[in-house]
Protein backbone atom coordinates (compact mmCIF):
# COMPACT_ATOMS: atom_id res chain seq x y z
CA UNK A 1 0.00 0.00 0.00
CA UNK A 2 1.08 3.57 -0.50
CA UNK A 3 1.82 4.07 3.18
CA UNK A 4 4.62 1.52 2.88
CA UNK A 5 6.25 3.48 0.07
CA UNK A 6 6.58 7.16 0.99
CA UNK A 7 8.63 7.86 -2.12
CA UNK A 8 5.40 7.49 -4.12
CA UNK A 9 3.68 10.23 -2.15
CA UNK A 10 4.37 12.69 -4.96
CA UNK A 11 2.35 10.47 -7.29
CA UNK A 12 -0.63 10.52 -4.98
CA UNK A 13 -0.42 14.27 -4.50
CA UNK A 14 -0.28 14.86 -8.24
CA UNK A 15 -3.55 13.00 -8.71
CA UNK A 16 -5.28 14.45 -5.68
CA UNK A 17 -7.36 16.80 -7.80
CA UNK A 18 -8.88 13.75 -9.47
CA UNK A 19 -10.09 12.48 -6.11
CA UNK A 20 -7.99 9.34 -6.47
CA UNK A 21 -7.67 7.17 -3.42
CA UNK A 22 -5.89 3.95 -2.61
CA UNK A 23 -8.34 1.09 -2.15
CA UNK A 24 -7.32 -2.06 -0.31
CA UNK A 25 -7.99 -5.45 -1.74
CA UNK A 26 -10.75 -6.11 0.76
CA UNK A 27 -14.07 -5.06 -0.68
CA UNK A 28 -15.59 -4.45 2.72
CA UNK A 29 -13.11 -1.59 3.19
CA UNK A 30 -15.24 0.59 0.96
CA UNK A 31 -14.39 4.15 0.07
CA UNK A 32 -16.95 6.87 0.50
CA UNK A 33 -19.40 7.23 -2.35
CA UNK A 34 -18.64 10.00 -4.77
CA UNK A 35 -14.85 9.74 -4.72
CA UNK A 36 -13.24 8.97 -8.06
CA UNK A 37 -11.85 5.58 -7.16
CA UNK A 38 -9.18 4.15 -9.37
CA UNK A 39 -8.79 0.44 -8.64
CA UNK A 40 -6.28 -1.87 -10.16
CA UNK A 41 -6.24 -4.98 -12.37
CA UNK A 42 -5.76 -8.49 -10.89
CA UNK A 43 -2.43 -9.92 -9.83
CA UNK A 44 -0.34 -7.01 -8.45
CA UNK A 45 2.10 -8.15 -5.80
CA UNK A 46 3.02 -6.31 -2.59
CA UNK A 47 2.00 -2.80 -3.55
CA UNK A 48 -1.24 -1.15 -4.58
CA UNK A 49 -0.07 2.02 -6.27
CA UNK A 50 -2.11 5.18 -5.97
CA UNK A 51 -1.78 5.49 -9.72
CA UNK A 52 -4.24 2.78 -10.53
CA UNK A 53 -1.53 0.22 -11.27
CA UNK A 54 -2.65 -2.62 -13.49
CA UNK A 55 -3.12 -5.83 -11.61
CA UNK A 56 -1.58 -8.54 -13.66
CA UNK A 57 -2.19 -12.27 -13.58
CA UNK A 58 -0.46 -14.17 -10.84
CA UNK A 59 -1.52 -17.52 -12.24
CA UNK A 60 0.31 -17.67 -15.53
CA UNK A 61 -0.92 -20.08 -18.17
CA UNK A 62 1.96 -21.61 -20.07
CA UNK A 63 1.38 -22.06 -23.78
CA UNK A 64 -1.97 -20.30 -24.07
CA UNK A 65 -2.81 -19.24 -27.61
CA UNK A 66 -5.12 -16.28 -28.24
CA UNK A 67 -8.16 -18.46 -28.85
CA UNK A 68 -10.87 -19.34 -26.39
CA UNK A 69 -10.61 -23.08 -27.06
CA UNK A 70 -6.84 -23.22 -26.56
CA UNK A 71 -5.97 -24.47 -23.11
CA UNK A 72 -2.56 -24.75 -21.45
CA UNK A 73 -0.79 -28.06 -21.11
CA UNK A 74 1.36 -26.96 -18.18
CA UNK A 75 1.17 -24.13 -15.69
CA UNK A 76 3.30 -22.23 -13.23
CA UNK A 77 2.15 -20.05 -10.38
CA UNK A 78 4.36 -17.03 -9.73
CA UNK A 79 4.13 -14.92 -6.59
CA UNK A 80 5.97 -12.51 -4.33
CA UNK A 81 7.14 -13.41 -0.84
CA UNK A 82 9.23 -11.95 1.97
CA UNK A 83 10.11 -15.38 3.36
CA UNK A 84 13.62 -15.81 4.73
CA UNK A 85 13.78 -19.58 5.18
CA UNK A 86 13.06 -22.71 3.19
CA UNK A 87 14.75 -24.83 0.52
CA UNK A 88 16.73 -22.58 -1.84
CA UNK A 89 15.65 -19.36 -0.12
CA UNK A 90 18.32 -16.66 0.18
CA UNK A 91 16.60 -13.52 1.47
CA UNK A 92 18.27 -12.36 4.70
CA UNK A 93 16.91 -8.82 4.39
CA UNK A 94 13.30 -10.05 4.26
CA UNK A 95 12.40 -7.98 1.23
CA UNK A 96 9.92 -9.18 -1.38
CA UNK A 97 11.28 -11.47 -4.08
CA UNK A 98 9.74 -13.35 -7.00
CA UNK A 99 9.08 -17.07 -6.53
CA UNK A 100 7.49 -19.79 -8.64
CA UNK A 101 5.77 -23.06 -7.76
CA UNK A 102 3.77 -25.86 -9.33
CA UNK A 103 -0.05 -25.69 -9.32
CA UNK A 104 -0.14 -28.02 -6.30
CA UNK A 105 2.25 -25.88 -4.25
CA UNK A 106 5.30 -28.09 -4.76
CA UNK A 107 8.59 -27.07 -6.38
CA UNK A 108 8.83 -23.64 -4.77
CA UNK A 109 11.87 -21.77 -6.06
CA UNK A 110 13.21 -18.26 -5.51
CA UNK A 111 13.98 -16.53 -8.81
CA UNK A 112 15.12 -13.02 -7.85
CA UNK A 113 17.73 -12.01 -5.29
CA UNK A 114 17.59 -8.24 -5.63
CA UNK A 115 18.17 -5.44 -3.17
CA UNK A 116 14.75 -3.87 -2.76
CA UNK A 117 11.33 -5.30 -3.51
CA UNK A 118 10.13 -7.25 -6.53
CA UNK A 119 6.40 -7.54 -7.15
CA UNK A 120 3.70 -7.58 -9.85
CA UNK A 121 5.01 -10.81 -11.42
CA UNK A 122 3.39 -11.89 -14.66
CA UNK A 123 4.36 -14.92 -16.71
CA UNK A 124 4.68 -14.56 -20.47
CA UNK A 125 2.10 -16.57 -22.46
CA UNK A 126 4.87 -18.85 -23.75
CA UNK A 127 5.95 -19.45 -20.16
CA UNK A 128 9.61 -18.60 -20.67
CA UNK A 129 9.89 -15.27 -18.85
CA UNK A 130 8.44 -13.32 -15.95
CA UNK A 131 8.03 -9.56 -16.01
CA UNK A 132 7.82 -7.73 -12.69
CA UNK A 133 8.17 -4.33 -11.07
CA UNK A 134 11.32 -3.62 -9.06
CA UNK A 135 11.53 -1.04 -6.29
CA UNK A 136 15.07 -0.01 -5.29
CA UNK A 137 16.12 -0.61 -1.71
CA UNK A 138 17.32 2.95 -1.24
CA UNK A 139 16.72 6.29 -2.87
CA UNK A 140 20.41 6.42 -3.69
CA UNK A 141 20.02 3.58 -6.15
CA UNK A 142 19.64 4.62 -9.74
CA UNK A 143 16.07 5.03 -10.83
CA UNK A 144 12.64 4.60 -9.32
CA UNK A 145 10.20 1.79 -10.03
CA UNK A 146 11.27 -0.14 -13.13
CA UNK A 147 10.05 -3.09 -15.24
CA UNK A 148 12.40 -6.05 -15.15
CA UNK A 149 12.30 -9.53 -16.73
CA UNK A 150 13.79 -12.85 -15.62
CA UNK A 151 13.83 -16.34 -17.10
CA UNK A 152 11.19 -18.59 -15.56
CA UNK A 153 13.25 -21.77 -15.61
CA UNK A 154 16.12 -20.73 -13.37
CA UNK A 155 16.05 -16.99 -12.68
CA UNK A 156 18.79 -16.23 -15.19
CA UNK A 157 18.74 -13.43 -17.74
CA UNK A 158 17.49 -10.79 -15.31
CA UNK A 159 17.28 -7.40 -17.00
CA UNK A 160 15.94 -3.89 -16.37
CA UNK A 161 13.85 -3.12 -19.45
CA UNK A 162 12.71 0.42 -18.72
CA UNK A 163 15.84 1.88 -17.05
CA UNK A 164 14.35 5.36 -17.02
CA UNK A 165 16.31 6.74 -14.10
CA UNK A 166 15.17 8.67 -11.07
CA UNK A 167 12.03 10.74 -11.33
CA UNK A 168 10.22 8.24 -13.56
CA UNK A 169 8.21 5.33 -12.17
CA UNK A 170 7.27 2.39 -14.40
CA UNK A 171 4.88 -0.33 -13.26
CA UNK A 172 2.01 -2.63 -14.25
CA UNK A 173 3.62 -4.82 -16.95
CA UNK A 174 1.43 -6.89 -19.29
CA UNK A 175 2.69 -9.28 -21.97
CA UNK A 176 1.28 -9.37 -25.48
CA UNK A 177 -0.31 -12.69 -26.53
CA UNK A 178 2.83 -13.54 -28.51
CA UNK A 179 5.12 -12.76 -25.55
CA UNK A 180 7.20 -10.37 -27.66
CA UNK A 181 5.96 -7.03 -26.32
CA UNK A 182 5.06 -5.50 -22.98
CA UNK A 183 2.76 -2.63 -22.12
CA UNK A 184 3.23 -0.75 -18.87
CA UNK A 185 2.32 2.53 -17.20
CA UNK A 186 4.95 5.25 -16.83
CA UNK A 187 4.77 8.31 -14.59
CA UNK A 188 7.24 11.18 -14.55
CA UNK A 189 8.62 13.79 -16.91
CA UNK A 190 10.48 12.39 -19.90
CA UNK A 191 10.97 13.40 -23.53
CA UNK A 192 7.95 11.38 -24.66
CA UNK A 193 5.82 12.62 -21.74
CA UNK A 194 6.68 16.23 -20.85
CA UNK A 195 3.63 16.58 -18.58
CA UNK A 196 4.80 13.62 -16.51
CA UNK A 197 1.31 12.15 -16.14
CA UNK A 198 0.44 8.46 -16.22
CA UNK A 199 0.72 7.16 -19.76
CA UNK A 200 0.70 3.66 -21.21
CA UNK A 201 3.82 2.62 -23.12
CA UNK A 202 4.75 -0.28 -25.38
CA UNK A 203 8.23 -1.84 -25.61
CA UNK A 204 10.08 -4.98 -26.64
CA UNK A 205 9.81 -7.75 -24.07
CA UNK A 206 13.32 -8.91 -24.96
CA UNK A 207 15.43 -5.80 -24.39
CA UNK A 208 13.07 -2.88 -23.75
CA UNK A 209 13.77 -1.26 -27.11
CA UNK A 210 11.22 0.58 -29.21
CA UNK A 211 9.51 2.36 -26.33
CA UNK A 212 6.40 4.19 -27.50
CA UNK A 213 3.89 6.33 -25.60
CA UNK A 214 0.63 4.83 -26.86
CA UNK A 215 -1.89 7.00 -25.03
CA UNK A 216 0.09 10.27 -25.14
CA UNK A 217 -2.83 12.34 -23.87
CA UNK A 218 -1.20 15.09 -21.83
CA UNK A 219 -3.42 18.10 -21.13
CA UNK A 220 -6.35 18.04 -23.55
CA UNK A 221 -8.57 20.72 -22.01
CA UNK A 222 -7.12 24.14 -21.25
CA UNK A 223 -6.89 24.73 -17.51
CA UNK A 224 -7.55 21.07 -16.66
CA UNK A 225 -5.17 18.53 -15.23
CA UNK A 226 -3.38 16.07 -17.47
CA UNK A 227 -5.23 12.94 -18.57
CA UNK A 228 -4.19 9.80 -16.70
CA UNK A 229 -4.08 6.41 -18.46
CA UNK A 230 -3.41 3.04 -16.82
CA UNK A 231 -4.60 -0.57 -16.44
CA UNK A 232 -3.62 -1.84 -19.89
CA UNK A 233 -4.95 -5.18 -21.19
CA UNK A 234 -4.14 -6.70 -24.59
CA UNK A 235 -6.87 -8.08 -26.81
CA UNK A 236 -6.38 -11.80 -27.52
CA UNK A 237 -5.20 -11.11 -31.08
CA UNK A 238 -2.69 -8.52 -29.84
CA UNK A 239 -4.01 -5.81 -32.15
CA UNK A 240 -5.81 -3.67 -29.58
CA UNK A 241 -5.40 -2.58 -26.02
CA UNK A 242 -8.09 -1.90 -23.43
CA UNK A 243 -7.29 0.51 -20.61
CA UNK A 244 -8.69 3.01 -18.13
CA UNK A 245 -8.51 6.76 -18.70
CA UNK A 246 -9.48 9.63 -16.42
CA UNK A 247 -9.23 13.38 -16.75
CA UNK A 248 -11.05 15.93 -18.87
CA UNK A 249 -10.80 15.22 -22.59
CA UNK A 250 -13.04 15.59 -25.64
CA UNK A 251 -14.27 12.01 -25.30
CA UNK A 252 -14.75 12.34 -21.55
CA UNK A 253 -15.72 15.91 -20.61
CA UNK A 254 -16.57 14.95 -17.02
CA UNK A 255 -13.09 13.52 -16.50
CA UNK A 256 -14.22 10.45 -14.55
CA UNK A 257 -12.77 6.94 -14.99
CA UNK A 258 -13.83 5.29 -18.23
CA UNK A 259 -12.80 2.14 -20.11
CA UNK A 260 -11.16 2.85 -23.49
CA UNK A 261 -9.62 0.91 -26.35
CA UNK A 262 -6.96 1.81 -28.95
CA UNK A 263 -4.91 0.26 -31.74
CA UNK A 264 -1.71 -1.21 -30.35
CA UNK A 265 0.36 -0.45 -33.47
CA UNK A 266 0.31 3.31 -33.13
CA UNK A 267 -2.11 4.30 -30.35
CA UNK A 268 -4.73 5.47 -32.83
CA UNK A 269 -8.51 4.99 -32.70
CA UNK A 270 -8.82 5.78 -29.00
CA UNK A 271 -12.46 5.20 -28.09
CA UNK A 272 -14.37 5.68 -24.84
CA UNK A 273 -16.33 2.43 -24.56
CA UNK A 274 -18.21 2.97 -21.31
CA UNK A 275 -18.92 6.71 -21.70
CA UNK A 276 -21.20 6.82 -18.68
CA UNK A 277 -21.05 10.50 -17.84
CA UNK A 278 -20.60 12.28 -14.53
CA UNK A 279 -20.41 10.42 -11.22
CA UNK A 280 -20.15 6.95 -12.76
CA UNK A 281 -16.71 5.34 -12.64
CA UNK A 282 -15.63 2.34 -14.71
CA UNK A 283 -12.43 0.37 -14.26
CA UNK A 284 -10.84 -3.12 -13.87
CA UNK A 285 -11.32 -4.16 -17.53
CA UNK A 286 -10.94 -7.81 -18.50
CA UNK A 287 -11.21 -9.04 -22.11
CA UNK A 288 -12.91 -12.34 -22.91
CA UNK A 289 -10.73 -15.05 -24.50
CA UNK A 290 -12.50 -14.63 -27.85
CA UNK A 291 -12.01 -10.86 -27.74
CA UNK A 292 -15.72 -10.14 -28.16
CA UNK A 293 -16.55 -8.90 -24.66
CA UNK A 294 -15.14 -6.74 -21.92
CA UNK A 295 -16.10 -7.21 -18.28
CA UNK A 296 -15.41 -4.36 -15.89
CA UNK A 297 -16.33 -2.84 -12.53
CA UNK A 298 -18.68 0.14 -12.39
CA UNK A 299 -19.91 2.27 -9.51
CA UNK A 300 -22.09 5.32 -9.36
CA UNK A 301 -25.82 5.78 -9.75
CA UNK A 302 -27.13 4.78 -13.17
CA UNK A 303 -30.33 3.22 -14.50
CA UNK A 304 -28.92 -0.29 -14.21
CA UNK A 305 -27.44 0.40 -10.77
CA UNK A 306 -29.66 2.84 -8.85
CA UNK A 307 -27.82 2.18 -5.56
CA UNK A 308 -24.53 3.21 -7.14
CA UNK A 309 -22.52 0.44 -5.47
CA UNK A 310 -19.74 -1.61 -7.10
CA UNK A 311 -21.08 -4.00 -9.71
CA UNK A 312 -19.57 -6.24 -12.39
CA UNK A 313 -20.67 -5.32 -15.91
CA UNK A 314 -20.12 -6.69 -19.41
CA UNK A 315 -20.18 -4.91 -22.78
CA UNK A 316 -19.28 -5.36 -26.43
CA UNK A 317 -15.52 -4.97 -26.89
CA UNK A 318 -15.80 -3.17 -30.20
CA UNK A 319 -18.13 -0.30 -29.41
CA UNK A 320 -19.22 -0.62 -25.76
CA UNK A 321 -22.78 -1.55 -26.69
CA UNK A 322 -24.96 -3.82 -24.58
CA UNK A 323 -23.69 -2.73 -21.16
CA UNK A 324 -25.20 -5.21 -18.70
CA UNK A 325 -25.05 -5.32 -14.90
CA UNK A 326 -24.11 -8.96 -14.30
CA UNK A 327 -23.73 -9.07 -10.52
CA UNK A 328 -26.62 -6.69 -9.75
CA UNK A 329 -26.57 -7.27 -5.99
CA UNK A 330 -28.05 -4.03 -4.80
CA UNK A 331 -27.36 -1.83 -1.81
CA UNK A 332 -24.32 -2.41 0.43
CA UNK A 333 -22.88 -5.27 -1.61
CA UNK A 334 -19.77 -4.46 -3.63
CA UNK A 335 -18.69 -6.68 -6.53
CA UNK A 336 -15.57 -6.20 -8.62
CA UNK A 337 -12.33 -7.42 -10.21
CA UNK A 338 -13.84 -9.74 -12.85
CA UNK A 339 -11.72 -12.45 -14.47
CA UNK A 340 -12.86 -14.58 -17.42
CA UNK A 341 -12.40 -18.35 -17.39
CA UNK A 342 -10.13 -19.78 -20.14
CA UNK A 343 -13.20 -20.77 -22.16
CA UNK A 344 -14.98 -17.49 -21.50
CA UNK A 345 -18.14 -19.06 -20.10
CA UNK A 346 -17.62 -17.99 -16.48
CA UNK A 347 -16.38 -15.02 -14.50
CA UNK A 348 -14.86 -15.05 -11.04
CA UNK A 349 -15.00 -11.88 -8.99
CA UNK A 350 -14.76 -10.50 -5.47
CA UNK A 351 -17.84 -9.70 -3.43
CA UNK A 352 -18.10 -8.02 -0.05
CA UNK A 353 -21.19 -7.06 1.90
CA UNK A 354 -23.93 -8.95 3.69
CA UNK A 355 -26.07 -11.11 1.43
CA UNK A 356 -27.77 -14.53 1.79
CA UNK A 357 -24.67 -16.34 0.56
CA UNK A 358 -22.32 -14.25 2.73
CA UNK A 359 -23.94 -13.50 6.07
CA UNK A 360 -20.76 -12.04 7.56
CA UNK A 361 -20.24 -9.65 4.64
CA UNK A 362 -16.50 -10.25 4.39
CA UNK A 363 -14.53 -10.45 1.14
CA UNK A 364 -15.29 -13.66 -0.73
CA UNK A 365 -14.56 -15.14 -4.17
CA UNK A 366 -17.64 -15.77 -6.32
CA UNK A 367 -18.29 -17.12 -9.78
CA UNK A 368 -21.15 -16.55 -12.21
CA UNK A 369 -22.10 -17.10 -15.83
CA UNK A 370 -20.39 -14.59 -18.08
CA UNK A 371 -23.36 -14.30 -20.41
CA UNK A 372 -26.10 -13.30 -18.00
CA UNK A 373 -24.71 -13.22 -14.43
CA UNK A 374 -26.76 -16.25 -13.41
CA UNK A 375 -25.42 -19.04 -11.23
CA UNK A 376 -23.69 -16.85 -8.65
CA UNK A 377 -21.86 -19.07 -6.15
CA UNK A 378 -19.77 -18.12 -3.13
CA UNK A 379 -16.74 -20.33 -3.72
CA UNK A 380 -14.41 -19.36 -0.88
CA UNK A 381 -17.18 -18.97 1.76
CA UNK A 382 -14.73 -18.69 4.64
CA UNK A 383 -16.84 -16.82 7.15
CA UNK A 384 -16.06 -13.93 9.46
CA UNK A 385 -12.52 -12.68 9.83
CA UNK A 386 -11.19 -14.24 6.63
CA UNK A 387 -10.86 -12.15 3.48
CA UNK A 388 -10.28 -13.67 0.04
CA UNK A 389 -9.16 -11.73 -3.02
CA UNK A 390 -7.23 -11.67 -6.31
CA UNK A 391 -8.73 -14.80 -7.85
CA UNK A 392 -7.61 -16.33 -11.13
CA UNK A 393 -8.29 -19.53 -13.07
CA UNK A 394 -5.68 -22.20 -13.68
CA UNK A 395 -5.34 -25.93 -14.47
CA UNK A 396 -7.44 -25.55 -17.62
CA UNK A 397 -10.00 -23.51 -15.71
CA UNK A 398 -10.85 -26.33 -13.29
CA UNK A 399 -9.09 -24.65 -10.35
CA UNK A 400 -8.97 -21.14 -8.93
CA UNK A 401 -5.97 -19.68 -7.16
CA UNK A 402 -6.50 -16.78 -4.78
CA UNK A 403 -5.04 -14.88 -1.85
CA UNK A 404 -6.47 -15.18 1.64
CA UNK A 405 -5.88 -13.41 4.91
CA UNK A 406 -7.29 -14.26 8.32
CA UNK A 407 -7.17 -17.11 10.81
CA UNK A 408 -8.59 -20.44 9.70
CA UNK A 409 -7.81 -24.09 10.35
CA UNK A 410 -5.37 -24.27 7.45
CA UNK A 411 -3.81 -20.92 8.32
CA UNK A 412 -3.79 -20.52 12.13
CA UNK A 413 -1.43 -17.53 11.96
CA UNK A 414 -3.85 -15.67 9.70
CA UNK A 415 -1.09 -14.28 7.48
CA UNK A 416 -1.28 -13.78 3.73
CA UNK A 417 -1.23 -17.09 1.89
CA UNK A 418 -2.09 -18.39 -1.57
CA UNK A 419 -4.81 -21.02 -1.85
CA UNK A 420 -6.46 -23.06 -4.55
CA UNK A 421 -9.96 -24.50 -4.84
CA UNK A 422 -12.23 -26.19 -7.36
CA UNK A 423 -14.03 -23.89 -9.80
CA UNK A 424 -17.31 -25.78 -9.63
CA UNK A 425 -18.15 -25.53 -5.94
CA UNK A 426 -15.10 -24.22 -4.08
CA UNK A 427 -14.24 -27.61 -2.65
CA UNK A 428 -10.71 -28.97 -2.34
CA UNK A 429 -9.28 -25.85 -0.71
CA UNK A 430 -5.53 -26.09 -0.15
CA UNK A 431 -3.03 -23.67 1.34
CA UNK A 432 -0.35 -23.68 -1.37
CA UNK A 433 2.27 -21.48 0.25
CA UNK A 434 1.62 -22.36 3.93
CA UNK A 435 4.68 -20.45 5.08
CA UNK A 436 3.60 -19.34 8.57
CA UNK A 437 6.58 -17.03 8.96
CA UNK A 438 6.10 -14.75 5.95
CA UNK A 439 3.52 -13.15 3.69
CA UNK A 440 2.92 -14.81 0.33
CA UNK A 441 0.45 -13.82 -2.33
CA UNK A 442 -0.62 -11.59 -5.13
CA UNK A 443 -0.71 -8.54 -2.90
CA UNK A 444 0.64 -9.62 0.50
CA UNK A 445 0.43 -7.04 3.22
CA UNK A 446 -2.63 -5.16 1.95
Amino acid sequence: MLANYPDLAHVHERNEELGREVRTNRLESRLRKGSDRHPFRRGVVLLTLALGAALVAVTALTGVAPKAEAFPTAETVVFSSNRTAGPGVDNPTRDYEIFKMNPDGTGVRQLTFNKGDDYEPILSPDGTRIAFTHRPAQATEQGGFEIWVVNTRDGSGIKNLTANGRGVDDYGPAFSPGSKRITYTSFGEQTSNPEGDNEIYLMSAVDGSGKKNLTDNGVEVAGASAVEDYCSVFSPDGKRMVYVSSGEQTSNPEGDSEVYRLNISDGSMQKNLTYNGADVRDYYPAVSPDGQWISYTSDGEQTSNPEGDWEVYCMNALDGAGQTNLSNNGLDVDDGKPVFSPGGARIVYESGGKQPSNAEGDGEIYRMNAQDGMGQVNLSNNGAGVNDSYADFYVNGTKIVYQTYGKQTSNPEGDFEMYRMDTGDGSGKKNLTDNRVADDGTNPGS
